[in-house]
């Protein structure tokens, strides 16, 4: 009966090195059991080259799209900006909505890279972006139906656009980040001899195996 892939300490198959360098080692080995956790990777290294494929691929149409929606629905909508300009730092519009994309890939990239690498301050940080992002979308919304600095339908729509774009941005960043955890494992296995055995059996490095 197989086993989930492991990785196992560097140290143990390798000369003796500084304590500084092994602990790096057992980081860099302990996240790399992670990322073949997460992505439930079986299938030898083929499975590894597809999927940075298809996460880049996504993830690059996903780009293409944000910018003719930027293009199109943002620079193009048919909305004076100096209109119910926000309450943050008066920001305008377009201002705003270049904040909540930025704020948007930020956020999705810090937790994403947070969950990974078990930091605090991107966590912590992904989470106050978020609470700046959610009070930019809404903001319009609440200018349309509560005050008379701008008229109902234009809050609907401009909240409904950043509400567009950060989905997207979001959905964006996350494609991204898990091509890049990808690479950095492929990019591992490579540099340290690391095997991955098909069929999900093992995880082996310079040819000794790890999972019994």
């Amino acid at each position: 009966m197989s086993q989930e892939p492991t990785v196992e300490s560097l140290g143990s198959h390798s000369e003796p090195r500084s304590a500084l360098r092994g602990a790096e080692d057992e980081r860099r080995a302990d996240l790399a059991t992670r990322i073949t956790h997460r992505f439930g990777i079986k299938n030898g290294q083929q499975e590894i080259f597809d999927l940075i494929n298809k996460k880049a691929y996504i993830g690059g149409i996903l780009i293409a799209g944000l910018i003719l929606f930027w293009w199109v629905l943002i620079t193009e909508g048919n909305d004076n900006i100096a209109l119910a300009p926000s309450f943050l730092f008066a920001l305008n519009f377009s201002h705003v909505a270049i904040t909540v994309g930025a704020f948007g890939l930020l956020s999705s990239a810090f937790k994403s890279l947070s969950r990974e690498k078990g930091q605090l301050l991107p966590s912590l940080i992904s989470g106050a972006m978020i609470i700046v992002c959610v009070f930019f979308i809404f903001e319009p919304l609440v200018y349309g139906f509560f005050t008379n600095e701008l008229a109902q339908s234009t809050g609907l729509w401009r909240t409904g656009r950043l509400m567009i774009l950060f989905s997207g941005v979001t959905l964006c960043s996350t494609f991204l980040v898990e091509a890049y955890l990808l690479f950095w494992l492929k990019t591992f296995c490579e540099s340290e001899g690391i095997n991955i055995i098909e069929h999900g059996e093992a995880i082996s490095i310079n040819d000794s195996p790890v999972v019994e």
